[in-house]
């Protein structure tokens, strides 16, 4: 009985009481929490009794009396089926170091579909669902949120897409933006203010040349030259050389290449080659940077890109693999962090626990594994990255990610 009040302390007492002798010290996940402490029961105090769930289809996770969906692509193939594996993992982690009394999560199978997902929320809602983890694909979140929403059910998607944010539907994978604005701006504090960017002609192209436009602005700086490029053979090196001529002639300090692994790496090394006298090139990565074909590259040495601080996940990844006897895929985190959202809100917001003001409060919440994020009226992600430099001995940080959303700005 005392265990089960203590567990209902707020935010950072929450982490300090069950996470304890598992987490460093620190890593309590959180907010700006105005709940008061409960007082602990006395010996002869009689608690309420439990409330009785609905029966539900699907794997469940933990015990308690509020019910969450978590929808997941459990029978597709590749991905979908790793993916499904390694968030259902990582929720059951959540609670056991969290309170598997707190709250009772029901996994779900949408097969990849958008079809499979309308099937899932409509069950999740009719056993009683309060508000759904998922789904994992952006093309399904549009139907899950046209179900969810008139039924007032909060949606907190693993997509990464931005452009299925809306009203109660919270994208809480890792968009490109909040990367972006980061580290422009830490750019922008060393003096950096003429800029470039290689961008592919896709859609990750053009969310990142309106995120990369925005921050320029915010900075004072200017864009010089935005490339963007198709996959075909060569081109993206021959769009490289072009804008290393420029910056050749002094034109640019700062290059913002935010593709992925296989590609940035000759992006790079073509622009160098057509700019070998400006030794004081920047080159500016992305989230899709946190790679180790980045970090472990060195002739990519001196580069830069956004990312969450890895110590978070590091230790994550020991107790993942303690636990389930394999490490975790790297987007496993977003199962943790958002498992344990939903203990705390339950603990300390009670009745009011998934309310719209309580999911998007502006000082947003700590996650144990990726740091500090905040969710949006318009169902945004905005999460405190740290900056890293490529070194020849790996990744390191030069600018730790803010632990509150007060603390936004890089100095000179």
């Amino acid at each position: 009985m005392r265990q089960r009040f203590l567990k209902a302390l707020a935010p950072a007492m929450v982490a300090a009481v069950a996470l304890s002798g598992c987490l460093a010290a620190g890593q309590q996940f959180g907010g700006d929490f105005s709940a008061p402490t409960p007082a602990l029961p006395t010996t002869n105090e009689i608690l309420p009794e439990t409330q009785v769930l609905a029966p539900a289809n699907g794997q469940i996770i933990g015990r308690g009396p509020v019910r969450v969906a978590m929808l997941v692509p459990k029978s597709a193939t590749g991905f979908g089926a790793l993916a499904s594996e390694n968030f259902s993992n990582a929720a059951s982690l959540a609670l056991r170091e969290f309170d598997e009394n707190a709250i009772n999560i029901v996994v779900k199978d949408t097969g990849g579909t958008a079809e499979g997902a309308i099937n899932a929320t409509r069950e999740a809602i009719s056993e009683g669902a309060e508000i759904i983890l998922g789904p994992v694909f952006s093309k399904a979140v549009p139907a899950v949120a046209s179900i969810a929403r008139p039924a007032g059910i909060p949606v907190v998607t693993f997509s990464n897409s931005e452009n299925v944010a809306g009203p109660s539907t919270y994208v809480f994978g890792f968009t490109p933006a909040p990367g972006i604005r980061q580290a422009i701006q830490y750019a922008g504090s060393k003096g950096r203010r003429s800029f470039a960017a290689l961008l592919p002609n896709n859609a990750l192209g053009t969310l990142a040349e309106s995120a990369f436009r925005q921050a320029v602005s915010n900075v004072g700086g200017r864009i010089v030259s935005i490339a963007r490029y198709n996959y075909s053979s060569g081109e993206p090196e021959a769009r490289a050389r072009e804008v290393g001529a420029l910056a050749e002639s002094g034109q640019i300090d700062a290059i913002f290449v935010p593709d992925a692994g296989d590609v940035a790496p000759q992006i790079i090394a073509a622009t160098k080659q057509a700019a070998p006298s400006n030794s004081n090139l920047l080159f500016i990565g992305s989230g899709q940077w946190d790679d180790p074909r980045i970090f472990r590259n060195p002739a990519l040495a001196g580069t830069i890109y956004p990312a969450p601080d890895r110590s978070g996940f590091n230790q994550f990844a020991q107790r993942y693999n303690a636990a389930f006897g394999k490490p975790p895929i790297r987007l496993a985190s977003l199962g943790y962090d958002a498992a344990s959202l939903m203990i705390v809100l339950t603990q300390n917001f009670k009745e009011q626990r998934f309310t719209e003001r309580n999911l998007t409060s502006p000082s947003g919440f700590k996650g144990v594994v990726d740091g500090t994020f905040r969710l949006t009226p318009s169902g945004q992600v905005t999460r405190a990255l740290a900056i890293y430099e490529v070194t020849a001995g790996g990744p390191r940080i030069i600018a730790p990610a803010a632990q509150t959303f007060s603390q936004t700005t890089f100095s000179n």
